[in-house]
């Protein structure tokens, strides 16, 4: 699969940082994950505005404005021979002269854009994903707030291979109280007698952008949906299940834990994944217009 970065304007197949960046010494960086389709990127705008607010919560400064973002990442994009792409925008405090937790104050901000190939079609998975309930709990907000998108990702990195230990493809995190969140990189929606549910964003998940079109569009066909506090409890009885991110769009879930869900993909996921592949085609259209 090729691949292509953009570090500070210089675009070369591997960027190189320095061992005393602070986004490579703490994770003390944000970032945000997008993707092309038809060769046009998706959903730029509203990726950036979340880099913003989860720049303003880490107290950092990006000092690139939108269109300067945009214009490096299209840069970058008319270089790859491929024809679509996995973006990545990450945004550095900067790189120390000598390593202290007290970021300096005279730190640049670094931008780093990496893109690599993706499948050119979007495919709805046929077998789905076994999520397990683990130990590990989601971050407390008044800690590390889940809904900033950082370089510290650990608490997502634990879980995940604490779930691959466990015979899973991923985990469905519970926060401190021990109300269902989301997986390790996406949001989870839940489908029980003809009603969507998804966790409110004050359970502590990151507000993610797939989620907010999902919203849209639901909202659009008048499908019930209600944002609710889930309980693992809550699980019983499930109909369908499935996650929503920005790279694969809508994956859907065959189990949880012992649990097998009578339909996966079900009839409303497939429905809801035609929908989001059909207004992908509309923005493209719109950008080419």
């Amino acid at each position: 699969m090729g691949l292509l970065t953009n570090l500070n304007g210089v675009i070369s197949e591997t960027a190189m940082v320095s061992a005393l960046d602070r986004g490579f010494l703490y994770g003390d960086s944000v970032y945000e994950v997008t993707r092309t389709f038809q060769g046009k990127l998706f959903g730029l705008q509203e990726h950036l505005a979340r880099l913003h607010q989860s720049a303003d919560y880490l107290y950092m400064d990006v000092p690139w404005s939108d269109d300067q973002i945009r214009t490096e990442i299209e840069r970058t994009l008319q270089q790859a021979p491929w024809q679509e792409s996995y973006v990545r925008i990450v945004v550095s405090r900067g790189t120390e002269a000598a390593i202290s937790l007290q970021p300096s104050t005279d730190l640049k901000p670094s931008l780093l854009i990496v893109i690599s190939e993706i499948s050119p079609t979007p495919t709805l998975s046929e077998t789905g994903l076994h999520l397990c309930i683990g130990t590990r709990r989601r971050n407390d907000p008044q800690a590390l707030s889940p809904g900033a998108k950082t370089g510290n990702y650990l608490n997502n990195i634990l879980a995940l291979l604490e779930a691959r230990q466990q015979g899973a493809d991923d985990a469905l995190l519970l926060n401190m109280k021990g109300q269902i969140t989301e997986a390790t990189t996406s949001n989870f929606w839940l489908i029980k007698d003809g009603i969507i549910y998804t966790t409110p964003v004050e359970v502590g998940i990151l507000k993610g952008i797939t989620r907010q079109f999902l919203l849209q569009i639901m909202a659009k066909h008048d499908i019930p949906c209600q944002e609710r506090v889930l309980q693992p409890a809550d699980l019983e009885g499930a109909e369908e299940a499935f996650l929503s991110s920005s790279v694969r769009l809508i994956m859907p879930i065959n189990q949880i834990d012992q649990q097998q869900l009578p339909q996966c993909p079900g009839k409303m996921t497939r429905f809801l994944w035609t929908e989001f592949i059909q207004l992908m085609a509309r923005e493209s259209q719109a950008i080419l217009a």
